[in-house]
């Protein structure tokens, strides 16, 4: 059999592979689907509802693992609120992981406004973080007024030079989904230069061969609030989410009040359009990556300076907060306003975590209660812009 017949026979045997998952399709699935982008956008409360509807089904999702160990999930879920939000530990536990969230989650939703997915913030966090330390270490005769606002903005600037490939290549590449790819990739680079750092020039010599960082100097660290944890960061994280929200999301009669955010919106939803009115991608792109990967970046300077379980850099300087601030994010509907109260929810549910462990559950259950209800998150964002329309097929 030559070449040309033994092509010939292979495409033979895809068209008669592709009939018969075909008349099994019309068989066994009896519909037609159809999706079209809806014609007006749902009103305010309508996407509250549906996104409480995904985070209900996505605690459903979990509930099932926990019928599975014979655990009650209504009373696991009572007991995890409770700790988190009603007892004296939980609250602080859940204030000082709002922190980090709050300020990957906002960062996030900046550029996702813009249909830029930025799923790197992992890899922003802890250039941040290296940042941090670098200025604490080498410039540690500075007064406290002075040396901590420069740990903030080198933390900034580290997050934000950190992920400027995501915009140019988002832009400049005829690859779409560069963005995603480029943004992951990054986050590799980072994890190995902190490897490098806390097993090598950075080695804390009196830390047992522990890879971590000596402590950092005490005008290094950022105040904390009486008797608790909890770092006076939290009123920066707030006050910028609330500047965030008056400069790029604020809007009237269901218009972005302001030319930036204005732009990321048009953008978002028609870069052609925006493009055709003269506006530029590329000047959208850098800078709502910039803001991002610089807030990710404060995020990873509240760990190292204000988290007193810390004041180093270690390896784990952070716990996935980068990836988890991906379904915060969507679960806020991208508005600061919401992405405060999701921070606030997923914060109580990692603090009110050790309720998990007591119920005799691995502590990695966490995951899935991100996975899960980031999944359903994103499946209603898109019916938020959807409707799907059901018909039997006309060949059954």
């Amino acid at each position: 059999m030559n070449l040309e017949s033994f092509g010939t026979s292979l495409t033979r045997l895809k068209t008669m592979v592709e009939r018969g998952f075909g008349y099994l399709k019309r068989k066994l699935w009896p519909f037609e689907i159809t999706f079209r982008k809806r014609s007006s956008k749902l009103t305010f409360e309508q996407s509250i509802r549906t996104r409480i509807l995904a985070l209900l089904l996505g605690l459903a999702v979990v509930a099932v693992i926990f019928l599975a160990y014979g655990i009650n999930p209504l009373v696991l879920y009572l007991d995890i609120f409770r700790v988190a939000f009603f007892t004296r530990y939980g609250i602080i536990e859940t204030l000082s992981r709002f922190i980090p969230l709050l300020l990957v989650a906002i960062g996030l939703a900046i550029p996702f406004r813009a249909k830029i997915d930025n799923i790197g913030a992992e890899g922003q966090l802890i250039v941040g973080a290296i940042a941090a330390t670098g200025v604490a270490f080498s410039l540690q005769h500075l007064p406290s007024g002075i040396l901590i606002p420069i740990m903030f903005l080198a933390g900034f600037a580290a997050g934000a030079l950190w992920a400027l490939p995501i915009a140019i290549f988002r832009v400049k590449s005829q690859f779409k989904g560069s963005d995603v790819v480029i943004s992951f990739l990054l986050f590799f680079p980072a994890l190995y230069l902190v490897e490098y750092l806390v097993t090598g020039p950075w080695q804390d010599p009196a830390g047992w061969g522990f890879p971590q960082s000596p402590l950092i100097p005490e005008s290094a660290r950022i105040p904390l609030f009486p008797t608790t944890r909890v770092h006076l960061t939290i009123i920066l994280a707030v006050g910028l989410t609330l500047l965030i929200h008056q400069y790029l999301v604020r809007t009237k009669d269901g218009i972005t009040e302001t030319k930036l955010g204005y732009e990321i919106n048009v953008m978002g939803e028609n870069p052609e359009a925006g493009e055709a009115m003269g506006m530029s991608f590329l000047k959208v792109a850098i800078i709502t990556v910039l803001l991002s990967g610089g807030l990710a970046g404060l995020a990873g300077v509240s760990e190292v300076a204000g988290n007193p379980n810390l004041y180093r850099l270690r390896m784990e300087i952070s716990t996935g907060l980068g990836f988890t601030g991906i379904a915060v994010a969507w679960l806020g509907g991208l508005n600061p306003i919401g992405v405060i109260v999701s921070s606030l929810f997923f914060a109580g549910l990692l603090a009110g975590g050790v309720e998990i462990q007591s119920a005799g559950l691995p502590f990695g259950v966490v995951n899935l209660f991100n996975g899960a209800i980031l999944f359903f998150v994103l499946v209603t964002e898109f019916f938020l812009r959807h409707t799907a329309e059901w018909r039997l097929r006309r060949d059954n």
